[in-house]
């Protein structure tokens, strides 16, 4: 009986330690938004004891954390510190990502990516090791240790770099870089229903206060500021089956720290030839990229030049564009980037005009433009572009060559204050030129901007779903 009381005494001490030692969630979020440095002067109906309140409400943490005194555990608080950062879309891209721990298996697909970024970060917010303990209680040093890394990542020195390869033959590089510092609002967009269904959802949210329009296959909603909002339609959605994606809508304060991700896929071409692809009716028949890859059974594939839209709904293809030996254009747009190849080593990036019309004789030309890199020398011309494309920060797509020989997709995704706000010509131009990129031209970005490896999309379209475009740019084996 003396043991069995001893022992009994020892497991209440350490149960006690253990409960004294662990910090609730309330406490956490508290420190977790002083670690961020968000300026939420402008919210005066939120006093600083209701950081949990405001965090929850802003988006910057999506759970609906309720019993805000319980403890936090150590996949809360994992969580919680990758999307304050803005780093949940790259949580989800790694979710197959091996973690290098031993317990990851017990975690969410989302949770697995939250800790592949974590542990790969810099500053890195856990440290790599045998096991992760998900379940456990977050001790104050633990809290101390993750708060201090979040706050270095707030000032400017995030920085995410992850190396894939796929396929043989074909390398991807993500990158990320910087944190939002403003605060968001929120936009759904429900997708893949018929016009009857997006007319009823539609007007369900009018009966609720909530503004929304008809856009491409569904229904997005206005603007909506309390995240709270937020999950109740999605819980709506949820349980009719719908399918939907969450957008932030917020603009970055501080525009010296403002998130950047993108994308660059390196193909060999000994193994892998490029071709411009369409749908089956061609350059005229608009249709996602997604679409286009699957049916001309690309392995990767990235959206191509400009193009217009006639009356008639149809793709009009704007410059040079010639696939196979076929000229599928009208006429060349004089002055304007131009790259045409047989093969990739007698790949030509030139301007159609004067006496520089070296697409003629090749057998694939697309143009587009501006012509940013020729040589390993940046080209600095508009090529008659208004200065809003050029200057202003958007999503971009490029493709060029890099001094190995290689040829090089590039996507920066943009127009998402948590995620990545865009880049410049000149910016995309010097990101280009720091990865060993030699020849580069720019393509159709924006809302068009995509890029999918293996039947996997890696960019996040600034529209939140897919745009029709005319045509792409296509990676098929040589075999």
């Amino acid at each position: 009986m003396k043991n069995f009381r001893r022992i009994l005494a020892v497991v209440i001490l350490l149960f006690t330690v253990s409960s004294a030692d662990a910090l609730t969630r309330a406490s956490f979020m508290a420190g977790l938004l002083n670690a961020r440095a968000i300026d939420w002067s402008e919210s005066p109906e939120y006093s600083q004891a209701d950081s949990a309140a405001f965090l929850l409400r802003t988006g910057y943490i999506t759970d609906d954390a309720g019993g805000l005194e319980s403890g936090v555990t150590r996949r809360e608080a994992l969580r919680w510190c990758i999307e304050s950062l803005g780093l949940a879309f790259e949580a989800e891209m790694l979710s197959d990502y091996p973690s290098g721990y031993s317990d990851a298996n017990i975690l969410s697909d989302f949770e697995r990516g939250c800790l592949v970024v974590a542990s790969n970060m810099t500053p890195q917010l856990f440290p790599k090791a045998p096991y992760f303990r998900p379940h456990d209680g977050l001790t104050q040093k633990e809290a101390d240790s993750l708060l201090s890394a979040v706050s270095q990542a707030s000032t400017n020195s995030l920085r995410l770099d992850m190396i894939r390869n796929p396929i043989l033959g074909l390398r991807v590089y993500l990158h990320r870089e910087g944190v939002p510092s403003g605060i968001p609002g929120w936009r759904v967009y429900a997708y893949g229903i018929d016009k009857n269904t997006a007319n009823n959802i539609k007007n369900m949210l009018k009966s609720q206060g909530i503004e929304s329009s008809i856009a491409g296959t569904g229904v997005r909603t206005a603007k909506l500021e309390d995240y709270y909002i937020v999950r109740r339609f999605i819980a709506f959605l949820e349980f009719r089956k719908i399918k939907y994606k969450i957008m932030p809508v917020m603009t970055n304060p501080n525009t010296r720290i403002v998130p950047r991700y993108w994308v660059m896929l390196t193909i060999d071409p000994s193994r892998w030839k490029m071709l411009p692809i369409f749908a089956g009716g061609g350059p005229w028949d608009l249709s996602t990229l997604s679409y286009i890859t699957s049916v001309n059974g690309a392995d990767a594939a990235i959206n191509g030049g400009f193009f217009a839209v006639t009356k008639a709904g149809k793709g009009y293809p704007i410059g040079v564009l010639k696939a196979n030996g076929y000229d599928l254009s009208t006429e060349p747009h004089a002055g304007r980037g131009t790259m045409a190849w047989d093969s990739y080593d007698d790949a030509v990036f030139s301007l159609a005009s004067g006496d520089v019309i070296d697409w003629y004789a090749k057998s694939n030309a697309i143009q587009a433009g501006p012509l940013m890199l020729y040589n390993g020398n940046a080209i600095w011309a508009d090529e008659g572009f208004n200065s809003a494309l050029i200057s202003a920060r958007h999503p971009r797509s490029a493709v060029g060559m890099n001094t190995s020989g290689q040829w090089v997709f590039m996507i920066v995704d943009g127009r998402n204050g948590m995620h990545s706000s865009g880049a410049t010509i000149s910016e995309l131009t010097e990101i280009l030129r720091s990865q060993n990129v030699n020849y580069a031209l720019n393509l159709d970005g924006g809302g068009s901007t995509e890029i999918i490896i293996n039947g996997r999309m890696y960019n996040l379209p600034s529209d939140g779903y897919e745009r029709n475009i005319s045509y792409a740019l296509g990676v098929l084996s040589r075999e």
